[in-house]
């Protein structure tokens, strides 16, 4: 391994690592006219293998009874702030589940199915709910695309059991996780 690729692939580990700046906390976006109803807006997504049609109905019965918050983690594979919040994710599994919060990650834009489950691998939780919205369809149908179509990313719209918005996230900061289940929006 040559001296450049050493000193990239040290530079990446050391940027990932990175915690944020204490007391920086995660910032808290504000939500779009079309999640400010008590139902969230109609969509239609794909299941983790690109073959099935997923609406709301479909979606509801991934979540587990004891779930008191759904955490739609928005991601791209190309988005490294989206894989930081991810492995956090991850790593906080059992705390997740203990105070009722459900992830399910939400790939947005991306068609290549193998990339976006390697990625999961790589940096998610393999076990959480993944569904594809390679068109952007729910993204949009949210209001968090700009108005040139892209979403900016990170992304988590965190969702009351019964799939009303609570609240939206960007950045995660010092108090991630932890505040997927203690903000009282």
């Amino acid at each position: 391994m040559g001296l450049r690729h050493t000193l990239t692939a040290a530079l990446a580990v050391l940027l990932f690592a990175v915690a944020p700046v204490q007391g920086e906390l995660s910032i808290r976006l504000p939500l779009p006219e079309q999640l400010k109803k008590e139902a969230l807006p109609h969509f239609s997504v794909r299941d983790r293998n690109g073959q099935n049609l997923l609406q709301r109905r479909h979606m509801e019965r991934m979540i587990q009874p004891q779930v008191k918050r759904i955490a739609l983690v928005f991601f791209a594979t190309w988005c490294m702030p989206c894989a930081k919040g991810a492995t956090m994710l991850r790593n906080a599994r059992v705390e997740l589940a203990k105070n009722g919060v459900q992830p399910i990650f939400v790939n947005v834009g991306e068609n290549d199915i193998g990339t976006i489950h390697k990625w999961i691998g790589q940096y998610g939780d393999p076990a959480a709910p993944l569904v594809l919205d390679s068109r952007s369809q729910m993204a949009g149908a949210f209001g968090l695309l700009e108005k040139n179509g892209s979403i900016i990313m990170p992304q988590i719209l965190v969702l009351d059991a019964r799939f009303r918005p609570l609240f939206l996230l960007g950045t995660e900061g010092s108090d991630f996780p932890r505040i997927l289940w203690e903000l009282n929006p």
